[in-house]
């Protein structure tokens, strides 16, 4: 099905192309706000002649000062106010689209490479890990979920995205194409106070495109190339009036994967499924066959969508922003369960509606997402309907030097498996469940002098699991030295929320007839679940030493504490009457003891060095350290449990023998249990580096254009070997030379694109991801990724 929608995307593409003609914007007549949105790429369309006239209307005196104005764009993430990023008090990085298409990202994901403090590991081809500043993986031995993003809120054009269910991005999931973003600007550190919970490490905000007079009517980019892979998108956009504008776009993405294979973790050895079923008698899973669950292994990722667009302003004091989509998912990634394989399929359908408007002072936001999540494909209990329902209203008072942000807030999330299960009981919640909250928040910005300024930002949110009240805040200092010095300081808190899993898990595996020493595991809720805190302190340093360079400093130190983790509570064994013994291990979410520490620096440069040559880098510095660590996985824990139980089980069921053969009495006849609640003690707690994320990397990339027609982009990424302990290998039980194991050695990889402007319409080029093909893993037990080669081309009308 997919290939029909692509060959009607080309067809539509080539023939509205025949129409296209050349259209530079004329110099006499073009306006100053609208030079200000240009990037470095249209600017390069210009002659020297032209480019002074364009100087003389934003009134630079220099080449150098005109670029300077296109570098320092404005940013609203971080304050929820339009300001300038230079003047910005928080870390902050604007993305432009510009700069990811003159890149040659080919997912948002992987665009974000190119922002400093952002980690990016790629799983399968196109799915990702994304970890803001990392310091994840907490607690560690446990399932991979715990290492991956679940500590940042993703938001499109401020709408939350985030997966309640098992807490964190499905990345997969973004109902929105890489052609149709305005900008990406990411925010790093405890945001909560801003953006409500799980902005724990930071927010990244995805700003779609705005339809104005001089939008393109059709715009689309296409790229196809090898391991199938074929990404595309179309929109067709249309201001009416003054008052009204609207658009539509579809978007696809389809890859295979580099392998066919998926493997599973047996005694610290990785197999093949066939491999591991050949191992034991019976597969671990009976659905855990290649062909049932991952119906198609080669393909890594399958995703198509449509959205909508509607803009109504109807004065200076009414504005409304309505936009509306559909999704299709499909990924072989990362599990987020507990299966004998880190491999999972993924599958998601559904809806989103997202209202924005500026009603007389008033901002408000409301928005609804409805979505079908299978978490583990044909894996029973595993497939809920959720529901997600956001609506927030602030409104901004001004005062001579100081301005205030009161708002209101409520979200709830339902998921329901009822109608996925045949029998109450199969399900992972049989039922339909709910969390809620509703929070009060105010931002203060007040500035005394013209260099110096405060900012406070507050709130306080009221959860129905825990009922319990939370407060999250961010105080914030600048001073502007001169107009291209800043220094800034930050001390804030965040706070992750509940989760579906932490607070209402009702599911019991069952084990019976395969090789397990366990019949049954039984996953439970906590009645008070706790929720992370992040403190961080951060300083940090911005300076412009010359017109055409902007350098950003920033060292933090974030401290963390109460969490919370799937644990094993006791054995517990039934035995009977014709002593048959049926053996359940209970593990329950329970708060932990431990805490985490990282310090770090991240240092980015953006520079201007001629109109023909720009130059990005940055790099990232940090450390993470655990105190109070269980070092014993999950696995571990009840195996001690059972070690240690099973020379009294032996002999209780030899007494009920007796018993109920006439030889002796027995006390809790018919029907015996027994359990074991040993839990390790204080010896088995340790402190030790957390190196689940990379103590370095970094990216620097340049933009070289030889010619107004031709550009060429290069950009090389990097990160250090890392080792990531995780359910399938702890640090007390490293395997001696497994196939593959934890550790994942460092990484550099070289991207490259080539475009050509056929004229201000049509541009192709050719797309090298990873062009040295350096094919080792990059994330813990997943693919090996090497090259991606592709060809394509961008059409606006």
């Amino acid at each position: 099905m997919i290939n029909k929608y692509l060959y009607a995307l080309i067809l539509l593409i080539f023939s509205v192309s025949i129409y296209a003609q050349e259209s530079k914007k004329d110099v006499n007549s073009i306006s100053r706000e609208e030079v200000l949105q240009m990037n470095i790429e249209e600017l390069s369309a210009y002659d020297l002649e032209e480019i002074m006239k364009l100087m003389d209307i934003v009134g630079a005196s220099t080449i150098e000062e005109l670029y300077e104005l296109l570098l320092n764009k404005d940013v609203t993430s971080a304050s929820k106010s339009e300001e300038s990023l230079f003047d910005s008090s928080l870390s902050t990085t604007v993305l432009s689209y510009e700069e990811i298409v003159s890149n040659g990202a080919t997912s948002i994901e992987e665009a974000l490479k190119l922002v400093p403090g952002i980690i990016i590991r790629e799983k399968t081809n196109g799915n990702y890990d994304v970890q803001i500043r990392g310091g994840q993986n907490m607690p560690m031995n446990n399932m991979l979920i715990y290492a991956e993003n679940t500590t940042t809120l993703v938001m499109i054009d401020g709408r939350p995205v985030f997966n309640y269910g098992m807490g964190g991005i499905l990345w997969e999931t973004l109902p929105v194409s890489l052609g149709e973003l305005d900008r990406i600007e990411v925010v790093r550190g405890p945001s909560s106070a801003l953006y409500g919970p799980n902005a724990v490490n930071g927010v990244i905000n995805l700003i779609t495109k705005e339809t104005k007079s001089d939008t393109p009517l059709v715009s689309a980019n296409f790229q196809g190339g090898t391991l199938n892979t074929i990404i595309g998108d179309v929109s067709v956009k249309k201001q009416f009036s003054n008052k009204f504008s609207a658009g539509v776009s579809y978007y696809l993405e389809s890859r295979n994967r580099g392998s066919e294979k998926i493997y599973a973790i047996y005694d610290d050895q990785y197999y093949t499924l066939d491999e591991y079923n050949d191992r034991n008698a019976v597969a671990l899973w009976d659905l855990h066959i290649e062909n049932d669950v991952y119906n198609d292994p080669k393909r890594g990722k399958e995703k198509q969508g449509i959205n909508a667009y509607a803009t109504y302003n109807a004065n200076d004091d009414l504005s409304l922003q309505l936009s509306t989509g559909y999704l299709d998912a499909n990924a072989i990634t990362s599990t987020i369960g507990d299966t004998p394989s880190p491999y999972n399929q993924r599958i998601s359908y559904g809806y989103y509606t997202n209202l924005t408007g500026n009603i007389y002072g008033f901002n408000l936001q409301a928005c609804l997402n409805n979505t079908l999540q299978v978490f583990n494909k044909k894996h029973i209990g595993w497939t809920q309907e959720t529901e997600q329902y956001n609506i927030s209203l602030d409104y901004l008072l001004k005062f001579n030097k100081l301005s205030i942000r009161p708002g209101l807030s409520y979200q709830s999330i339902y998921y329901d498996d009822r109608d996925h299960i045949e029998n109450i009981g199969d399900g992972y919640f049989n039922g339909r469940v709910s969390l809620k909250n509703y929070a009060v928040s105010a931002r203060f910005d007040y500035h005394p002098t013209d260099k110096l300024r405060f900012v406070a930002a507050l709130r306080d949110e009221k959860y129905n699991k825990p009922d319990k009240w939370q407060p999250s805040f961010q105080f914030t200092g600048s001073y502007k030295i001169n107009d291209n010095n800043l220094l800034r300081a930050v001390y804030s808190r965040a706070n992750q929320s509940t989760f579906m899993i932490n607070a209402f898990s009702n599911y019991t595996w069952n084990l019976e007839g395969t090789s397990n020493s366990v019949d049954a595991v039984h996953f439970g809720g906590s009645a008070k679940p706790s929720m992370m805190i992040q403190d961080m302190f951060e300083i940090g340093y911005r300076t412009r030493p010359a017109k055409n360079l902007l350098i950003d400093i920033e060292a933090f130190y974030n401290k963390s504490k109460d969490y919370s983790a799937l644990m094993p509570d006791s054995m517990r064994t039934n035995v009977a009457a014709n002593l048959s013994t049926y053996t359940t291990l209970y593990t329950s979410y329970r708060d932990l003891d431990i805490k985490s520490e990282q310090y770090g620096i991240s240092v980015s440069a953006d520079m201007v060095l001629s109109e023909k040559l720009l130059l990005k880098a940055h790099f990232t510095y940090q450390q993470s350290k655990v105190t109070d660590l269980l070092d014993l996985s999950r696995n571990q824990v009840a195996g001690l449990q059972g070690a240690q139980y099973q020379p009294a089980l032996t002999n209780d069921i030899t007494n009920y023998y007796l018993y109920i053969t006439g030889q002796g009495p027995y006390a809790d006849a018919p029907n015996a249990s027994y359990s074991s609640g040993y839990q390790p003690g204080e010896s088995y707690y340790k402190d030790m580096d957390n190196e689940a994320i990379p103590s370095f990397w970094g990216s620097l990339s340049f933009t070289y254009k030889p010619t107004d027609k031709l550009d060429i982009t290069a950009q090389g990424y990097y990160y250090d070997k890392y080792y990531l302990y995780s359910q399938y290998e702890t640090s007390s039980n490293r395997p001696a030379d497994p196939k593959y194991t934890g550790h994942i050695d460092g990484k550099f990889s070289l991207n490259a694109k080539v475009n050509y402007k056929i004229n201000n319409n049509i541009s192709v080029f050719v797309n090298a991801r990873n062009v040295l093909n350096n094919d080792t893993q990059e994330y813990v037990f997943m693919d090996k990724i090497g090259g991606l080669y592709l060809a394509g081309f961008n059409f606006k009308l």
